[in-house]
């Protein structure tokens, strides 16, 4: 695991800059501030105090107008930022089931507070339930289906059940609530990569003549479906 240590007089706030300037620079080549800004939704002015304190401390390469490059040790720094962003993310939407926006937010704002070794032992304990050698190959199968009891209980004792449906049946222009996914863990995986995850509002926007597919629309953008996986999903 990347050496922490790194990060020991560096602030929540500088570290999401370095953070952003980093992910810039691997996914795009380069960082400029106005992405910057634009992408943290600050001031131009707050980034060039932000770059000339990242600079000063010897984290990035920068000149007014120019591409903004980290150091060597800047690079080390936001490895270190990007891994436990990764290992709380992770364990949020493959352990916990969170959908991926709800885990983004969390996990970004987590990674500034997490010690070396609550991030170590979140990563061996995902590694462990997730290892058919060490606890079985259903372990995040009954891990799923305790959730999913766990939830209606609940659900029961507050008075809030609410009817549930397949959403292969729902028309178009009706609104629903995603409750449950069925399937193996695989192909639930596929559908939290799609968007599809508990708790999110879906809208059904056409349905084929003989019902397949079904074209809905989740978090603002358009989805298309096979009956045989709309079955799979349980809504309310």
């Amino acid at each position: 695991m990347a050496n922490f240590h790194h990060l020991k007089n560096l602030s929540s706030n500088f570290e999401d800059y370095l953070k952003t300037i980093g992910n810039l620079e691997v996914n795009k080549g380069q960082a400029r501030s106005k992405e910057i800004a634009k992408i943290m939704k600050v001031k131009p002015s707050s980034v060039t105090n932000a770059l000339q304190v990242l600079r000063e401390q010897k984290l990035i390469t920068y000149e007014p107008y120019g591409t903004i490059t980290m150091t060597s040790r800047g690079k080390r720094i936001w490895l270190v930022i990007h891994q436990k962003y990764k290992t709380v993310k992770g364990f949020l939407t493959e352990i916990l089931e969170i959908d991926h926006e709800t885990a983004d937010k969390l996990a970004c704002t987590i990674e500034h507070a997490i010690s070396p070794q609550v991030t170590e032992r979140i990563l061996l304990l995902k590694q462990f339930l997730t290892d058919n050698n060490t606890c079985g190959t259903d372990t995040i199968e009954k891990l799923h289906n305790f959730f999913i009891e766990q939830t209606k209980e609940t659900e029961k004792k507050i008075g809030k059940e609410i009817p549930m449906f397949l959403l292969s049946v729902l028309k178009p222009g009706e609104k629903a609530t995603i409750h449950k996914i069925n399937g193996n863990s695989v192909i639930r995986q596929k559908f939290l990569d799609m968007g599809l995850s508990r708790g999110q509002e879906i809208i059904v926007e056409r349905v084929a003549p003989l019902g397949d597919p079904i074209e809905i629309t989740i978090r603002g953008y358009s989805l298309s479906l096979r009956k045989s996986e709309a079955e799979l999903i349980i809504v309310r």
